[in-house]
């Protein structure tokens, strides 16, 4: 198909492997392409963020769609002057999820897709702990039928820990302790994947420092009052 001359453009949502595949299949008669091939996303929290905000909108960040989701947040990298305050909150609301039916009115997260996809959680959780990893929250299988797992918070680990730089694709989030929005950033755009990123900030100065900052494609989440009646 990738070789089909009538396709102009191949448009492809997957992996990065298989998607390599299709570029080299499609380039080879000088075809376009355009490929999502997943996603390292993270959220910067600055010193000055509106934490109920943060943990709000985190929360289905992180564990919407049980994690199965290109745009899953999968790292959380926050100021020291507020980390503890964001882990401290975060795992509460991650205690009040309801877990069940996808299907049913009220439920937020259902099981993961394949017996698979439980298998790669299970063994990521296990190359985090032996990477100086501490599951703060999860980090098991749900004894239930289905493909359920625990959404679970990571922390401890470095921002260049191999684990932290690769995609899984389920419910696990990683959250870094950052000294400034800069080296939050570099952080941000350290990894491979790239496709989305967000800010939590009151400080206009640091929105506009990210929109030029960013790499790839930065989608912008200014969560202050006075930001949001600008945009």
């Amino acid at each position: 198909m990738t070789n089909d001359t009538r396709l102009p453009l191949i448009s492809f949502t997957g992996s990065t492997q298989v998607g390599l595949k299709v570029a080299l299949n499609v380039q080879q008669r000088f075809g376009k392409t355009i490929l999502e091939l997943g996603g390292n996303n993270a959220i910067i929290i600055a010193d000055d963020a509106d934490i109920k905000m943060v943990v709000s909108s985190a929360l289905f960040a992180c564990v919407g769609t049980a994690g199965q989701r290109c745009t899953t947040t999968r790292r959380i990298i926050a100021h020291e002057k507020v980390y503890d305050e964001v882990l401290d909150r975060l795992k509460k609301a991650y205690s009040q999820i309801r877990v069940g039916d996808p299907l049913e009115s009220g439920t937020m997260y259902g099981p993961l897709h394949t017996k698979q996809g439980v298998n790669e959680y299970l063994a990521a959780i296990e190359e985090a702990k032996k990477q100086g990893g501490v599951i703060e929250y999860g980090g098991k299988k749900i004894d239930r039928e289905g493909n359920f797992v625990e959404p679970t918070i990571v922390s401890g680990l470095s921002h260049d820990a191999n684990i932290v730089h690769k995609e899984t694709f389920a419910p696990i989030v990683y959250i870094l302790k950052a000294k400034s929005v800069d080296e939050a950033i570099a952080w941000n755009n350290e990894v491979k994947q790239g496709l989305t990123s967000s800010i939590f900030t009151e400080n206009l100065g640091n929105v506009f420092k990210v929109s030029k900052l960013f790499t790839g494609e930065a989608y912008l989440k200014a969560c202050a009052t006075k930001v949001n009646q600008i945009f």
